[in-house]
């Protein structure tokens, strides 16, 4: 048995929108991640390098330091997404 799905308008129009839109959504949202996972490698890099330059800090000063800059950079990242998807909107009609 031979099935044949005629496309109508409004289902030419709701492929397109989904396109459209949801390829965009997770492309950037992926950016983000990485982005974020690469900020992360180079700041504890360059913690570490400015910490052993002044040796009369302590270890506990020094993870602190990297858990406020963990926070930052999650911040970042969560607004980032937010305002990917206030400009993106699921749906556009």
């Amino acid at each position: 048995m031979v099935t044949i799905k005629i496309k109508t308008w409004k289902d030419w129009k709701k492929d397109f929108i989904d396109w459209v839109k949801e390829p965009r959504r997770k492309t950037c949202k992926e950016y983000v991640d990485y982005m974020e996972a690469l900020q992360k490698q180079s700041l504890y890099k360059i913690i570490e390098d400015t910490c052993d330059k002044y040796n009369n800090m302590r270890e506990g000063q020094i993870q602190d330091i990297t858990e406020a800059v963990e926070k930052c950079v999650a911040a970042c990242a969560k607004e980032t997404r937010k305002l990917i998807d206030d400009c993106q909107p699921a749906k556009f009609f």
